[in-house]
Order: structure tokens, then C-alpha cells, then sequence
């Protein structure tokens, strides 16, 4: 009668042992926090964090399922249905005289159910420790401890009819319990139509919808109510679907209500067949309209006992007392074969009036406890973890994007570009370590004729002290301090080189997207870059990036490997090759060199300069010595392999005051025709900053233990395995 999709697997859940695995935030923590510090987080912490009612959802789903053994002997039947349609008057057809005037039956909205109404038997309540269990579950399902309903009829008309407006008691139900329900021993949840108007204050459907989704967890059946005419209006199905869909395996029963006597049983059932066969409905019932005389025949009579005795026609009706109770719906089960159906004879079994007795309870909670665990399943794989995956792959792209934008700002000072836009290498920062090295290398290894007016290259050895000793060894003369002064113009001016400076450097950042995607930084709602004071959000980060990279910034040139390059450039230069300013190319070199120290004197310890070798012989004027050394793959190798280190070293340094991670794996450049990929920064991370994008990761250790203790089929186990955050993919 109530078909079971049966599952090959074990249905067994230990839900304590999965509740402290969903709690552990040490060695079994669902979350690595990458940043802004370290640590881990449990599964429900991260699901607190990003959804709170999901975690709610989850540990209810846990309980639910926990707690269903103990209520084996205590099924429920949820009835909903389409706007009247007979739902309540299908329910009252099970309790007593006394139960059936506290209901709220007709067709008006001053006696439409605006509620979740759940009546259970009396005697229920005679066992305190399981009737406190069942109030649990209740509130695990709807959200909310139930409600009373009042033994005044009056009092619980207007609580069924929810006549305050509020919308919020939709999803608080009411509890009534009746002795005519003793017997049948089950309950039945009374459940409102899902198409009311929300002007009217009582829910939205999409709210409607989503209360009947979680009310359904709470039944061991589902018992819908139709009018004869709805077979193809698309409410049904909905509801249809979402007793299939969120409660799979459960049994699932439609019964058409208000049926006119010109269309026969076997007529309703060739109607609704297609439904009965989408949505795996066992038990098709129908019932004739009572008000129709000519619907006599097709509604069974069973006695003076039976309780539908009360079917009758209209013009009896009129004949009877104010004071009578109105008559109920007799369902019966449906046949495809006609003589099978009334108006012939059937068994008293064929009454929906006899489903409960019908029940076996082995049978009902083998299909609700495998409906719950699927909603379990579908609790903590499909909704939590997934939303904890997303998390984690937003924060990683979010991260990416960061540090996109601050490497895309630093190509501008560190990539040396054609006029397309090419990068044609990577650009060194001419720190003082690295001139005092091509000032020796250059000296060490000049011919003679390169020194004539230079004192000997000895001395360089010799200086000690500061840059400004230095300087002054580089340019002794004054032909050779004005060509300095000269050449430090054109790195000003950004002929040659790039100038790092903190506004320069911001400037690029909110070119590259830096107000839209470093938004942790307080950048105003309106997308641009300034604060309330007009001081742009990054101005005090990049200022101790900037500072920060030219204190720690200890990279160097292989001095073996330079001083080769160097003697090959030596050997091909011209003996003759003098510049226009009449200085020798040793000179030309200590006046350019000389020039690129003296510009942090000039412009503070907040400007440094980004420029490749053959940029400096440029700009010295050595036009033949800058295209000789561009043009030798020896050469270039010797100082690209350093700017790729001082590269990555701006960008963590960057990255970590501007509260950004960094990046892991390191990213890559495009540099000619060939990928390249950045060193790890060797400059120490400091102290987080008080404001910083934060990363996450979802760890293989937790998903390998929830795959035990929780197991789901293989496609889902790749889908999850699969996920970018998991792997730790960072772009």
C-alpha cells in the first residue's frame, strides 16, 4: 500500500559520535582559518558564523532522528491540502463530538485554517518523559514550542482562524489533544493552505511553503486534500513535491475531495493517475459531495456505528436542527476498475476511516527513520557543507582578487612594459645593497680605458659609512654631480624607472579596483576611496609597506655570476665609445648610480626607485651598453632573478598591511612570452592588522571522518571533494 525506496546502505547514524565530530575544532576541525590568524573552527562555529539557522536546522535534523526509536508506537499524519478543500473537515472526521466543534470548518476566511493545528491521542499525555519528547520535536520542526489549543470552541476558532494577523504565529502551532483519537492511536497535524494572501497578515506562500516543508519532518505519512477540479492546477503539485521531495520513502496519500456524481470512481482515477504516478502516491481516496442528492450512491454507508453516518443530502439536512453537526467527507479508496468502486459494494477497509488501524508501525518508522537520516544527509552535506564550502571559496577568491590588485599595482613600478603593454622584464629596486654591488662589479671589472678620470675602483672597496659617503665617492667632480642631478630627473620624471611613492602607489591601487575589492578597509559606501576626513583608507598602509620593504628589503645580485656578465659587456664595448658630457662609461655609471641613491635624500625614505639595469645604462646615456646588456640572455638572467624576489617581497609586504594573505602558492607573471612564477617572500610576516580579509579552508581530515560516520554516494563525495577551498587553490 505505502511504497518504500529502499536503500542498499546501512541506516544507521550514531548521532552522538557525528555531533562531536560537527563540534570538534582541534584535530577534526571542519575549517582551517587562514587568516587573519591561525587557527580552526568546528563545523557548527563556521555554520554559526555564516548561516545561524542552518546550524539550528542541522543539530535539529540530529535530534529528530535521535530521538525517532523512542516514538516507534506514535505516528503522525500530516493532511494538507489545496484552499478548501475539506482538510480540517477530513481531520474532524477522526475525533470526538467534543474535538470537532474546538475545529474550524466552511468556506469563508473567517473559517480558514491559519495555523499549524497537531491533534494527538489523549492519552499520549499520561506518559510525561515521551510527551515531553514529542513537544521537542515539535519545536525542532517548526521553530517554536507549540501553543494550547483552547477547550472553548470560541477561543480555538480564533486561534485556528490566527484573527490577531500575525503573521509571526504561523510558525508557532497549537497542540489539542481529543479521546477520539485514542483508538486509532495516531495523530494528525492540521495543515494551512499554502496560496493565502499575504495583505491579509498571515504568512506569505513562499513562508506557508517552507513551514509545510519543515511541519512535514514530523510525520510518518503525508495525507493530501484536493478538490475534484485541481487535478492540473500546479499548487498540488507543489505540494505533491514537496512531500516527495523533502520526505522521500514516506508514504504519501491523496484523497479528492467534493467529487460530483457525474464523474465516476474510475473516472477520478484516470484523472489523476499522472499525479498518483510522479510523485509515487500509494493510495488514491475520493469523496462525493454531500451536498449533491445524486452523489448518494457513491458514498458508503456502514452502519449506525460508523462514525461518516452523518453523510447526508441537502434536503435532509434542511430538516435537521441549527444544533446538528455538519456532515463529513466518507473517502474510500479509489479502483482503477470500475465494478470495484461504488456505487457497488466495498469493504469497510477501503475507508480512509480505517487507515490508522491499517497502519503497521514497523513498517512507518522504517520509512520515517530513513526519511530523516536522508534529512540529515541533506542537513549536513547538501545545505551546511556546502555553505561552508562557499564560504571558504568566496574568502579564497576574495583573497585572489586582493592580491591581484595589489600585483597588478606593483607591475606598475616593477615591470618594465613595451608600448603595447608587454612586460619586457622585471624591473630590480635599486636598493643601496644592490648599488654598491654593481658599483664594484662595474669598477672590478673595467678595462683601463673605462676608468681614465676615475679614481681607482679601489677606493669603492674602502668606503664605509652612510649613503651620503658613498654619493660622494660616485661623484667626486662636478661634471659628474651635474650629470647625476641630471640623470635623477629623468627617474623623476619617470622617463626611466619607476618612482615609488606612497601617492603615486595609491593611485594605482584605486585604478586597479582597489575601492571595490579592499573594501575591509573602510573604503566609503559610495565606492570611492576616501574617509570622512578626505584621507584616502590607504594611505597609512601603503606608507608602512613602502617604508617597510626599502628597511627589510636584503636582496642582492649572485655577485659570481655578476661579475661574469659584467667582463662580457666590458669586453664588447667599443675601446673609442665616449659620451656626449664627455665623462668615460665608469664615470657615467657612478653618476648614474650616485643619481638613484640620492633620490630618497631628495624625496624621504617614502621613494624608491624600480629599474632595470639596462633602464639605468639608459639613462646614463650608455645607449650601447643598455641595448648590449638587454639583448643577453646571460646578462638579464643575473639581475631578473633577483627582481623576481624583490617583486614577491613588495607584494607580501603589500599584502600584509593592507590586510590581505599572501599569496600561497605564489602567483605567476607574465614576462615575455613565458609564465613566471614569484619566489616566497623572504621578508618576515608581522602582526596581522586590526582589519584584514579573512580565509578559510575546508580540511580533507573532516571530510574523510564525516564520509564514516555519515556516508553519502559517490557523486556527492566528488562533488565535495572537488571544491577549490578543499584543495587550496588560492588563485
Amino acid at each position: 500500500m505505502f511504497p518504500l525506496r529502499r536503500s542498499t546502505k546501512d541506516s544507521s547514524v550514531d548521532w552522538p559520535a557525528l555531533l562531536s565530530l560537527l563540534e570538534d575544532d582541534d584535530r577534526r576541525a571542519a575549517v582551517s582559518r587562514i587568516a587573519p590568524s591561525e587557527g580552526r573552527e568546528s563545523y557548527l562555529t563556521a555554520l554559526r558564523r555564516i548561516e545561524t539557522a542552518q546550524s539550528q536546522a542541522t543539530l535539529a535534523a540530529g535530534r529528530r532522528l535521535h530521538t525517532a526509536s523512542k516514538l516507534i508506537d506514535r505516528p503522525t499524519i500530516a493532511v494538507s491540502g489545496m484552499l478548501n478543500s475539506g482538510k480540517t473537515s477530513l481531520v474532524s472526521s477522526f475525533l470526538s463530538e467534543a474535538g470537532q466543534r474546538r475545529t474550524l470548518r466552511g468556506t469563508s476566511n473567517r473559517h480558514g485554517t491559519h495555523r499549524f493545528v497537531l491533534w494527538l491521542p489523549q492519552s499520549w499525555r499520561s506518559d510525561v518523559e515521551l510527551w515531553s519528547l514529542l513537544i521537542t520535536r515539535i519545536g525542532d520542526s517548526l521553530g517554536n514550542a507549540p501553543e494550547e489549543l483552547s477547550l472553548d470552541p470560541e477561543i480555538a476558532a480564533e486561534q485556528y482562524n490566527n484573527r490577531d494577523g500575525d503573521a509571526s504565529l504561523l510558525s508557532v502551532p497549537l497542540l489539542g489533544t481529543d479521546p477520539g483519537l485514542d483508538e486509532v492511536g495516531v495523530g494528525l497535524l492540521d495543515c494551512p493552505d499554502i496560496v493565502s494572501d499575504e495583505e491579509f497578515g498571515l504568512g506569505s506562500p513562499e513562508q506557508r511553503r517552507e513551514l509545510l516543508g519543515r511541519a512535514a519532518t514530523l510525520c510518518s505519512a503525508f495525507l493530501i486534500v484536493t478538490g475534484a477540479e485541481s487535478s492540473r492546477d500546479t499548487t498540488l503539485a507543489d505540494l505533491l513535491r514537496i512531500a516527495s521531495d523533502l520526505m522521500p520513502g514516506v508514504p504519501r496519500m491523496l484523497a479528492v475531495n467534493k467529487v460530483r456524481p457525474r464523474q465516476t470512481p474510475d473516472q477520478v482515477h484516470e484523472t489523476f493517475a499522472p499525479l498518483v504516478q510522479k510523485y509515487g502516491v500509494g493510495t488514491l481516496y475520493a469523496a462525493y459531495d454531500f451536498d449533491v442528492p445524486s452523489s448518494r450512491p457513491f458514498i458508503p454507508v456502514f452502519g449506525d456505528q460508523h462514525p461518516q453516518r452523518d453523510a447526508i443530502s441537502a434536503s435532509e439536512s434542511d430538516l435537521q436542527g441549527e444544533d446538528d453537526t455538519d456532515p463529513l467527507p466518507v473517502f474510500f479508496s479509489v479502483s482503477e476498475d470500475p465494478d470495484s468502486n461504488p456505487p457497488a459494494a466495498i469493504d469497510e477497509d477501503r475507508l480512509l476511516q480505517a487507515l490508522p488501524s491499517k497502519l503497521d508501525r514497523g513498517v512507518l518508522f522504517s520509512q520515517l527513520h530513513q526519511a530523516l537520516r536522508i534529512n540529515l544527509e541533506d542537513a549536513v552535506w547538501n545545505q551546511g557543507l556546502e555553505s561552508i564550502r562557499r564560504d571558504a571559496d568566496q574568502s579564497f577568491e576574495k583573497t585572489r582578487q586582493c592580491q591581484q590588485v595589489l600585483l597588478d599595482s606593483a607591475l606598475e613600478y616593477f615591470a618594465h612594459r613595451k608600448i603595447g603593454g608587454e612586460v619586457i622584464e622585471l624591473r630590480l629596486h635599486q636598493s643601496e645593497r644592490i648599488i654598491r654591488q654593481l658599483s664594484e662589479s662595474f669598477a672590478a671589472t673595467a678595462p683601463w680605458y673605462a676608468r681614465w678620470g676615475v679614481r681607482l675602483n679601489a677606493t669603492l672597496r674602502r668606503v664605509v659609512g652612510g649613503a651620503g659617503d658613498f654619493i660622494r665617492n660616485l661623484t667626486p667632480t662636478a661634471v659628474s654631480r651635474r650629470a647625476a642631478d641630471d640623470i635623477k630627473g629623468r627617474f623623476r620624471s619617470g622617463e626611466y624607472g619607476g618612482l615609488i611613492e606612497p601617492n603615486g602607489l595609491i593611485n594605482e591601487i584605486e585604478r586597479h579596483g582597489g575601492t571595490t575589492v579592499l573594501t575591509h578597509l573602510g573604503a566609503a559606501s559610495d565606492g570611492g576611496s576616501a574617509s570622512d576626513d578626505g584621507v584616502s583608507a590607504f594611505r597609512e598602509p601603503v606608507e608602512r609597506a613602502v617604508l617597510r620593504f626599502e628597511q627589510d628589503d636584503f636582496t642582492t645580485l649572485d655577485p659570481r655570476r655578476l661579475d661574469t656578465a659584467v667582463r662580457q659587456m666590458w669586453s664588447e664595448v667599443p675601446m673609442h665609445r665616449k659620451i656626449a658630457t664627455g665623462l668615460t662609461p665608469l664615470a657615467a655609471l657612478f653618476a648614474t648610480f650616485g643619481a638613484v641613491l640620492m633620490i630618497p635624500v631628495d624625496l624621504g625614505a617614502n621613494a624608491i626607485l624600480a629599474a632595470s639595469i639596462p633602464e639605468m645604462l639608459a639613462a646614463g646615456g650608455l645607449t650601447i651598453m643598455s641595448t648590449m646588456w638587454a639583448a643577453n640572455r646571460g646578462t638579464q638572467d643575473v639581475s631578473q632573478q633577483a627582481a623576481r624576489q624583490q617583486l614577491a617581497d613588495f607584494l607580501a609586504v603589500l599584502c600584509d598591511e593592507l590586510g590581505v594573505a599572501r599569496p600561497d602558492p605564489p602567483m605567476d607573471v607574465r614576462v615575455g612570452n613565458a609564465d613566471v612564477t614569484l619566489p616566497p617572500s623572504r621578508i618576515a610576516s608581522g602582526e596581522p592588522p586590526e582589519r584584514m580579509v579573512s580565509l578559510y579552508r575546508l580540511r580533507d581530515e573532516f571530510i574523510a571522518e564525516l564520509k564514516r560516520l555519515l556516508p553519502r554516494p559517490n557523486a556527492a563525495n566528488k562533488r565535495v571533494a572537488g571544491s577549490p577551498a578543499e584543495s587550496g587553490v588560492t588563485r
